[in-house]
């Protein structure tokens, strides 16, 4: 990508996104007028498993100098496996957290937040508090949703995932699926990975308790996957509709080289979710 902008005091990078996760913080930034991506990058923050994730972001964001700008939009894709979805209805932020904790375990001290997946669900999940305090202070207005959050928007209202059934998004140690039916929602869920048999098992799974015909059912793909690697080509054995995402019709890929539209999914497409 065109990186001639990055770690200069440019006014074309107006907008930044971050997607955090317990093995890798990302960043893309963008100029906002222009919904024209201008630098991805990836910090692998595994390597050091036994340093807080808050410290990660603060090393990371010291490094690609993200700190010197003054970005009008910040937006954060935050991933965590300790959330549950909620009817609109029965949703109290008094018992949130007895909700959460109900469905996952003790949350201990973190902090409890919610996103308003559509108007009649809520996703609640917790976040570190230093993680939330770090991000507080570096990005004061910035604006944080949960990863299956952002993907269910996309599914929903994106025109290009309208006629999609099914969305598959793979990273590295998970994947997160959802499930729709016209414009209902069916399904939001993500899942531990460590084999592409194990995605065919889920995908499969979910197929199945959802009485979705493998040959007829439309199913999208994204994440930091080849079109042509194993995992695409099992897929493609038991799936006949099956391809690759496309960003958002407002993009304006000028500036992207040699990255196919399904990379990075879910951070060049984050501003369309608000």
């Amino acid at each position: 990508m065109n990186t001639s902008s990055f770690g200069k005091l440019s006014e074309e990078a107006d907008s930044l996104v971050i997607q955090v996760s317990g093995y890798s913080i990302d960043f893309c930034e963008l100029s906002h007028e222009e919904n024209k991506p201008l630098y991805t990058v990836h910090y692998d923050s595994g390597k050091a498993p036994s340093l807080p994730v808050n410290e990660h972001l603060l090393s990371a964001v010291k490094h690609f100098q993200f700190s010197k700008k003054t970005y009008r939009f910040v937006y954060v894709n935050y991933f965590t496996d300790r959330f549950t979805l909620c009817p609109a209805a029965f949703y109290d932020a008094e018992h949130a957290r007895a909700m959460l904790e109900f469905n996952t375990g003790t949350i201990e001290e973190n902090l409890v937040l919610n996103d308003d997946v559509t108007p009649d669900i809520k996703l609640i999940y917790a976040i570190d508090e230093k993680l939330k305090s770090a991000l507080d202070l570096i990005f004061p207005h910035h604006r944080i949703k949960h990863s299956l959050s952002v993907l269910t928007q996309l599914m929903l209202h994106s025109e290009d995932l309208s006629k999609e059934q099914l969305l598959l998004y793979v990273h590295a140690e998970h994947i997160e699926i959802i499930v729709k039916e016209d414009t209902r929602l069916l399904l939001a869920n993500q899942f531990s990975v460590k084999t592409q048999e194990d995605v065919l098992y889920y995908v499969l799974f979910i197929l199945e308790q959802y009485q979705l015909n493998p040959v007829t059912v439309s199913m999208c793909v994204a994440g930091n996957i080849n079109s042509n690697s194993d995992l695409m080509l099992t897929l493609k054995k038991y799936i006949r509709n099956i391809h690759l995402g496309i960003g958002h019709k407002s993009i304006n890929w000028q500036g992207v080289e040699g990255m196919p539209q399904h990379f990075n999914y879910s951070l060049l497409n984050r501003s369309f979710c608000e």
